[in-house]
C-alpha cells in the first residue's frame, strides 16, 4: 500500500473515532483540490467555498458509509460534485455550466516563445469551449490526475463508461486547442477563416469551436498551420503544472465550528450509497442556507 493510501486510511479511522485531528488532516490534504473542482462547476468563489464546507461536514458525518478507506479521494469528489449540483438546482441555474463563460483572454502568439503561463491560458481557454460534460472530465483527468476508475466513482458511472467519456473529451480538447491556435494566428492568411472570426473578441465558444474545427478540416492552409503548431502532449503537460486554488485557511475555522458537537448545524440527509460509486445523496442538509452561516 502506498503512503498516500496509508495516510488516507489513518485519516478515515481518526474521523470515525471522532478525532478532530482526523477531520482537519483530511481537510488540509484535499480542500484545495476540491475547491478547485467546485470552481469549475459553480464558478463563483464563495459558492465553491460553501460547497467545500458542506461537503467536508457531510463526509465527516457519513464516514461510516465509506466501505473502503483507500477510496477516500474519489468519495470526496463524488460528495463535492453532488453538492455542486444541488446548489445549482437550488439557484435554478441548470444551464449555468453551458452558459457561464471565462473572461476574455489576451491573445497568445504561438510563435513568439510562449511561456508556461500563456500555455496554461491557452489550454484553459480551449477547455472552456468544450461542452460541460467533456470539460468536467478533462478537468478531473488532467488537472486532478484522477484515473478512469476514480472519475467513474466521482461521476457515479462505471469505469468503462468513464474511460469512454475521457477518450472523447481528450479528443474534443485536442480539436479545441487546434481551433484556438489557428484562430489566433491564421486569420491573416485565410480569408474564409477571417470571415468566420469577424468581430471575434478572443474567447472560443462551443459553437465557434465547431465551426473553426470544421473549416480547418477542409482547408489545406489552416490544416497545415494546425499540424505545425499543435503539440497536445506538451500543452497538456504544461497545464498540469500549477497548484490548486487555495481555500484551506478560509473555510477551516467555519468547518471546525460547524463540526463541533452540539453546534446546532443540522446533520446531512441519509446517503444513498455506502461505497464510492458517486451516488451520494446531493441533498446534504448541511448545504442548505443556515442561520449560522457567516458572511465572508
Amino acid at each position: 500500500m502506498d503512503t498516500a493510501a496509508q495516510d488516507d486510511r489513518a485519516l478515515v479511522e481518526a474521523v470515525r473515532r471522532g478525532d478532530r485531528a482526523g477531520l482537519e488532516g483530511m481537510y488540509r490534504r484535499y480542500a484545495d483540490r476540491l475547491y478547485t473542482y467546485a470552481r469549475v462547476l459553480v464558478r463563483e468563489p464563495e459558492a465553491a467555498a460553501d460547497v467545500v464546507h458542506d461537503a467536508f461536514l457531510a463526509a465527516s458525518r457519513r464516514i461510516d458509509q465509506l466501505r473502503d478507506p483507500d477510496r477516500l479521494r474519489p468519495w470526496l469528489y463524488a460528495i463535492v460534485r453532488n453538492e455542486c449540483l444541488r446548489q445549482l438546482r437550488e439557484r435554478s441555474r441548470s444551464s449555468a455550466l453551458e452558459e457561464a463563460g471565462d473572461p476574455v483572454a489576451d491573445t497568445v502568439d504561438p510563435g513568439a516563445g510562449v511561456n508556461a503561463d500563456q500555455v496554461r491560458e491557452l489550454v484553459h481557454s480551449a477547455t472552456a469551449a468544450l461542452n460541460p460534460g467533456d470539460r468536467e472530465v478533462v478537468h478531473l483527468a488532467i488537472r486532478h490526475d484522477l484515473s478512469s476508475v476514480d472519475i467513474g466513482a466521482a461521476l457515479g458511472v462505471p469505469a468503462n463508461h468513464a474511460h469512454a467519456r475521457l477518450s472523447r473529451a481528450r479528443s474534443q480538447l485536442e480539436r479545441a486547442l487546434g481551433a484556438l491556435l489557428v484562430a489566433r494566428s491564421g486569420s491573416r492568411d485565410c480569408a474564409a477563416l477571417a470571415g468566420l472570426l469577424d468581430g471575434w473578441q478572443g474567447r472560443l465558444t462551443p459553437t465557434l469551436r465547431k465551426r473553426v474545427a470544421r473549416h480547418i478540416d477542409g482547408c489545406a492552409a489552416c490544416g497545415l498551420l494546425r499540424r505545425e503548431q499543435l503539440n497536445p502532449a506538451a500543452l497538456l503537460s504544461a497545464y498540469t503544472a500549477p497548484g490548486f486554488l487555495v481555500v484551506a485557511d478560509t473555510v477551516w475555522p467555519r468547518l471546525a465550528d460547524s463540526a463541533r458537537p452540539g453546534s446546532g448545524d443540522g446533520g446531512p440527509a441519509e446517503a444513498a450509497d455506502g461505497g464510492v460509486t458517486g451516488a451520494v445523496d446531493g441533498g446534504s442538509g448541511a448545504g442548505r442556507r443556515r442561520a449560522d452561516r457567516r458572511p465572508r
